[in-house]
């Protein structure tokens, strides 16, 4: 099992200016880390807050999808954003969340490449290792604040029969590699995350998704793909083109129409699977 995470180690090993620096709240398990980090926010806590637990019980992914989290295994943890963004542009900060952590995950495993499956997923291969769920709360003059939950799988060795084949961690694709690689420090990961979030968050709040539209697109496994879009009303199949500016999907159908797929209620998958 990992060490357990601290606060005080964590803000040791920090380099960063905002992220990770407000209050962090530790709890060896919590309902859910955006849960808690929700009400924080709505309390004052300033950016760049963070929540953080060994063990989730009541974990939510997007369309409200179940994300366990064995104890000690997963880096679990919400990130308190105030960005500087127009509302319609909040979904940048999933995207954003999904890129630092790809760069986290090269920068501490080199030998792993993962990649980006729109909107919130992070992928090796054709199994998920991430999951992003952000949630916003804004007024009429803007947003007040985005809650960016991210769970990734670190050492897990084994995933339950109904995730086996579209689940993985990062231990498990590193000992396909090396049968005696070491379990991953979860605070190295978690800090490198932190750093790489900072910078991706301060080139959206400058530049829009143009600060990381090339860096995204190199990383993503569905931009140029076909593509199954499902949701309530429809489903369809087309050949995803790009990402707009506000984070939407266009979608090139077979009859030639460019759709623009929003992310609230739907589901993007690969013609033969899950990616």
């Amino acid at each position: 099992m990992s060490q357990t995470l601290s606060p005080e180690g964590i803000r040791r090993a920090l380099h960063t200016r905002w992220a990770g620096q407000g209050t962090i709240f530790y709890a060896p398990e919590m309902d859910s880390t955006n849960t808690r980090l929700k009400a924080e926010a709505r309390g004052g806590a300033p950016h760049g807050s963070l929540a953080l637990c060994e063990m989730q019980t009541a974990g939510r992914g997007r369309l409200d999808r179940s994300w366990e989290t064995p104890r000690g295994e997963a880096l679990t943890h919400s990130l308190l954003l105030r960005p500087t963004l127009p509302v319609d542009q909040a979904q940048l900060c999933t995207l954003a969340a999904a890129l630092a952590m790809t760069r986290a995950i090269r920068e501490c495993c080199p030998g792993l490449c993962p990649g980006i499956k729109w909107p919130n997923d992070v992928v090796i291969g054709s199994r998920k290792c991430v999951g992003v769920l952000s949630e916003m709360s804004a007024t009429a003059a803007g947003i007040e604040f985005v809650i960016t939950g991210v769970g990734l799988n670190v050492n897990q060795l084994s995933f339950p029969d109904t995730l086996s084949d579209k689940a993985t961690s990062l231990l498990m694709e590193l000992r396909r590699q090396d049968p005696d690689h070491p379990p991953l420090s979860r605070q190295a990961l978690l800090c490198a995350y932190l750093q790489h979030m900072e910078q991706v968050m301060e080139a959206v709040e400058k530049q829009g998704f143009a600060g990381i539209r090339e860096e995204y697109a190199a990383c993503s496994v569905t931009i140029g793909r076909r593509v199954q879009v499902l949701s309530p009303a429809e489903t369809f199949v087309g050949l995803a083109m790009q990402v707009d500016d506000t984070g939407a999907l266009l979608v090139e159908t077979e009859q030639g129409q460019l759709r623009q797929v929003l992310c609230g209620d739907v589901s993007v998958r690969g013609l033969m699977g899950y990616v």
